[in-house]
């Protein structure tokens, strides 16, 4: 090739390369908005999470613990935003907006827990609303989180999916507990604050008793809090257990 020719390639492929780039930044364009919706009279606000792919896109609600967005924020956005790299339209929802909530302590969850309740059904609802889509959605709840998406999912047939996190059945209260779609119990087994032989254990045997689809995944090294190497194969196996259970195409 003559130095001539060379110089015309370089500058034929440099005068494409910004399309070329603009291409593939939008094929995994991550979009974050912050929209809002009303629940008891109050309005909730919801940071959703979508990508600009074509197809479907299942619904995914994110649900955080007593630390509320102030303490558990961080980590719930990396699930939210690795949940919807994977395709699908992640709804992060600030459920003690309601209640006015910055740190739940016993107390105040005993108290405000049926109005979280409310809040995490009505944006079941919302979420499908948004997104003109009626299909199930899932639901990943992290401790409190996991609490409340086990009790939203019960006999709830627009959920299709649960990852619950840290959490269990809201005191032991098993009759509250009806029919469930499938769910993936993420326990650490030295956690302390919601003990694994206390919450994790006995929920995998009740779901089973109901005939649930559920599925483990516990790590023996990890406390209450998860570390990140941890929290990466937590992140990882919801987006596959959701992939299965909301399917996507």
């Amino acid at each position: 090739m003559t130095k001539t020719r060379l110089v015309a390639t370089a500058v034929l492929v440099l005068s494409f390369w910004p399309c070329i780039m603009i291409s593939a930044l939008e094929s995994n364009h991550l979009i974050v908005s912050k929209i809002s919706m009303q629940s008891g009279g109050h309005r909730i606000r919801i940071d959703k999470y979508a990508t600009s792919r074509s197809g479907k896109h299942p619904a995914i609600l994110v649900l955080h613990g007593a630390g509320g967005t102030l303490i558990d924020g961080p980590e719930m956005r990396r699930v939210a935003r690795q949940l919807a790299e994977a395709g699908n339209t992640v709804y992060l929802v600030h459920y003690f907006n309601g209640t006015g909530t910055i740190v739940a302590l016993d107390a105040g969850m005993q108290k405000n827990f049926p109005a979280w309740l409310e809040t995490v059904r009505d944006s079941v609802q919302f979420s499908q609303q948004e997104s003109g889509d009626k299909s199930a959605v899932g639901i990943y709840g992290y401790s409190l989180g996991g609490f409340l998406a086990l009790s939203a999912a019960s006999d709830n047939p627009a959920v299709g999916a649960v990852v619950e996190h840290a959490g269990g059945i809201w005191n032991e209260r098993t009759e509250g507990i009806k029919h469930m779609p499938p769910v993936l119990v993420v326990h650490g087994e030295g956690d302390r604050r919601v003990p694994f032989q206390k919450y994790a254990k006995p929920l995998v045997g009740f779901l089973r008793e109901r005939g649930a689809t559920s599925r483990t995944r516990f790590f023996p090294g990890e406390g209450h809090v998860f570390t990140a190497l941890a929290m990466s194969k937590v992140r990882d196996d919801a987006i596959e257990f959701f992939r299965q259970h909301l399917g996507r195409k």
